[in-house]
């Protein structure tokens, strides 16, 4: 009779296979922390990015006068808003300094009294921007934004608008022994440049096309501006022939300026406020372009910071501020009509190159 083997030798799992189940884990383990490690530096570097790692960092603004109320009102929204700019959290500061004194200070050395050396310049017109471009043109970074636009009227006074009935641009310069429209040249006298482009346009018969620098040039061109100008009642700045209109006399009957312009100048002046005439024909616009600046006595950051802004100034219900200052903003219904100003539809002429501005205003300063 057979026996039965003996129960002390029981047979096992192989050894080789526990080491291989074991090896599995180890390598899956691995993996999942991986993963998890991965994941966890990316939440990480958002979280930094969103906590702005490197602080806040102070960007200035150099605006025209006119901006800067609407403008700091902007840039309370912004700083508030979180954005980050290269790790930074931007805190636009925004200072008023009239044009004429911001380009020549960013033509050469910025001056300590006017503050901190700005990232961004926004001027009422491409008359400063196109002169910078001119002068130093490494100072730009790309093509400056239009965050706002104002067409130029002629602010007239009371007594004498019966002799601008249906005027035209084109009748300027042949009728201003009789218009009597001063032409200042100093702090804020963008609407003498800007009068003196939409009456190039109708002596060139652009058509409201941009002038070209070759028309901008031309003796008929020229000569027209040159005469207007040389036959101008005497004013020193806007300002001043704003509150010429305004007082017993009829050495001046008129200056051209900005529609906000007029319109601010006009606010709580009553009946003996200028009022608003918008010569026939394509008519030119402020358009208060926003520059930023490559200076070396700025940061890449600034300047990042800065392009944010102007996206920001730029986005849908934001420069709303500006709409309510008289300023005409894309998307933003037309300022409310006012004894003074209209408001209403102008004939729009297309901006002119650099250089065509250039001219213009260099054949005005030449009387």
């Amino acid at each position: 009779m057979g026996s039965h083997r003996s129960g002390t030798g029981s047979r096992g799992i192989a050894r080789w296979l526990i080491a291989a189940v074991v090896a599995v884990v180890v390598v899956a383990a691995v993996a999942g922390a991986m993963v998890w490690l991965s994941g966890r530096s990316e939440q990480e570097g958002r979280d930094a990015a969103a906590s702005c790692v490197r602080g806040d960092l102070a960007v200035q603004v150099a605006a025209a006068p006119a901006l800067v109320g609407p403008l700091r009102r902007i840039a309370e929204n912004f700083n508030a808003s979180g954005t980050v700019s290269a790790d930074y959290c931007a805190k636009i500061e925004v200072t008023g300094i009239d044009s004429p004194v911001a380009l020549e200070a960013l033509s050469g050395t910025w001056d300590p009294k006017l503050g901190p050396a700005p990232s961004l310049w926004i001027p009422e017109s491409t008359v400063w921007t196109a002169r910078l471009a001119a002068a130093k043109p490494a100072e730009l970074s790309g093509q400056p934004t239009s965050i706002a636009s104002s067409p130029v009227v002629l602010a007239v006074r009371g007594s004498a608008q019966k002799s601008f009935d249906e005027v035209r641009w084109l009748d300027l310069p042949a009728r201003q022994e009789q218009l009597r429209i001063a032409l200042p040249t100093g702090a804020e006298a963008d609407g003498t440049y800007l009068a003196a482009q939409s009456v190039a346009a109708a002596v060139g018969r652009t058509a409201g096309a941009a002038l070209s620098d070759e028309a901008a040039k031309s003796p008929v061109v020229t000569g027209s501006i040159a005469r207007w100008a040389k036959d101008a009642p005497k004013s020193t700045t806007a300002g001043a022939a704003l509150d010429a209109l305004t007082k017993p006399g009829d050495a001046v009957r008129a200056v051209p300026v900005t529609e906000q312009q007029l319109a601010a100048f006009a606010r709580g002046r009553g009946p003996a406020a200028p009022v608003a005439v918008y010569p026939s024909g394509p008519t030119a616009s402020a358009t208060y372009p926003a520059a930023v600046l490559d200076r070396e006595d700025t940061t890449d950051a600034h300047d990042r910071a800065a392009a944010d802004f102007v996206s920001f100034l730029t986005q849908s219900g934001n420069a709303k501020p500006l709409a309510e200052a008289g300023f005409r903003v894309v998307g933003e219904p037309a300022p409310a009509k006012t004894e003074s100003v209209a408001f209403g539809t102008v004939e729009p002429l297309a901006p002119a190159s650099n250089a065509a501005v250039i001219s213009l205003a260099d054949t005005l300063n030449r009387r």
